[in-house]
């Protein structure tokens, strides 16, 4: 039986096609029972005409969010 492991992107939602170099993300979910971990699966380069891979491109969303959540976290703080 010939089996396929078709992977898709999950910044950009595309298939990672056979020979196209990408990036695995192992992640827990605290929340859940599950042991086992699950898995993020980016383009490790960027497309023609496009500056970053989609990897670099959901770390620097995940990097922008964590210090917008800092800033609201020191006004918060200011605040009181």
């Amino acid at each position: 039986m010939i089996t396929c492991d078709i992977k898709f992107c999950d910044h950009c939602q595309s298939s990672i096609a056979a020979g196209q170099r990408w990036v695995r993300q192992k992640i827990y979910d605290p929340g859940s029972n599950r042991q086992n971990p699950a898995y993020l699966h980016f383009h490790a380069e960027p497309f023609p005409e496009q500056e970053g891979s989609c990897w670099e491109k959901y770390q620097m969303d995940r990097e922008i969010a964590r210090t917008a959540m800092t800033a609201v976290a020191w006004a918060t703080a200011a605040a009181h």
